[in-house]
């Protein structure tokens, strides 16, 4: 992406020295309980500045640089693809916010407030999948383009948006793993803990399960099949297969059906259903080719 060697490079190790800092000296420190976690970056009187809405913008930043090199590759109008991606945003953000509502109706009935207040976390991906195809589905319309084009655009980059995501998970401690041993086992302060876990010290760091997993995914896709047309299938199933994995080591994992628990079975769902419309589709096609 980058077309200058020397400034590509600088990238590279830039990367490379900030990701040794990270998972040599900073986290190492933090999982063993040695540094204490805070969720708030700076405060002015009421007002504070958090790492979770922080880390999600990042994240949302970085896709934005991937969807604005693609299109401009695919020679896509900026101006449309920018006013896209911006409305994809809010609907995908403001579904996620009802996804994870509706997961937890019996608080939100009780405390209807606590709705707005992003900055607590509680965002459902797949709520935000869902809001965010909603939104292509209508742009898409009114721009006159191809939903699938645009889909196949913007949905990859997403997994990386949740993979930076995750982190504020992490700083906020509010998505957590299993009772662990193992050594990169996570120290979670006792204000944080889950309620009949108070005696236990240390978790499944399934933020970092899922950020790595995501990360993989997604250079699986830029090396390899970005060039397929494949995009939105890929991202969907890719994403809930890794999902549906890492469910098994979280903390709030309970099976409802199979051995799965609600995330698992609506991941299942979305594979299910994204394969069967990706099959019609091509099938569609291959007809209307040869008529």
């Amino acid at each position: 992406m980058l077309k200058n060697p020397m400034l590509s490079s600088l990238v590279k190790v830039l990367a490379f020295v900030f990701l040794a800092l990270l998972f040599l000296v900073f986290l190492p420190k933090v999982f063993s309980g040695e540094r204490e976690l805070n969720p708030i970056i700076a405060s002015i009187g009421p007002l504070s500045l958090r790492w979770y809405g922080v880390l999600i913008a990042l994240g949302a930043f970085i896709a934005y640089l991937i969807v604005d090199w693609e299109s401009k590759r695919k020679k896509i109008s900026q101006g449309q693809m920018e006013s896209i991606v911006l409305w994809v945003l809010v609907s995908g953000l403001i579904g996620a916010r009802i996804g994870f509502a509706v997961q937890n109706l019996s608080y939100f009935r009780e405390f209807p407030q606590e709705f707005f207040k992003f900055y607590h976390g509680g965002l459902s991906i797949h709520g935000a999948l869902i809001g965010g195809i909603i939104a292509l589905g209508i742009c898409a319309r009114k721009y006159r383009l191809p939903f699938i084009k645009i889909a196949n655009i913007i949905s990859p980059p997403v997994l990386l948006a949740i993979a930076v995501g995750r982190w504020g998970n992490f700083f906020n401690q509010e998505i957590i793993g299993k009772p662990a041993s193992i050594p990169w086992k996570m120290f979670v302060s006792i204000t944080n803990r889950p309620d009949g876990y108070e005696s236990n010290s240390f978790f499944h760091p399934v933020f970092l399960y899922e950020s790595i997993a995501l990360i993989i995914v997604f250079s699986i896709y830029w090396k390899f099949l970005r060039n397929r047309n494949i995009g939105l299938t890929y991202t969907l199933c890719s994403y809930c297969l890794v999902r549906i994995v890492v469910e098994f080591w979280r903390i709030d994992y309970r099976p409802l059906f199979l051995k799965l628990d609600l995330a698992q079975i609506v991941s299942f769902a979305i594979i299910l259903l994204t394969l069967v419309i990706y099959y019609l589709g091509r099938k569609y096609a291959t007809k209307s080719r040869t008529a």
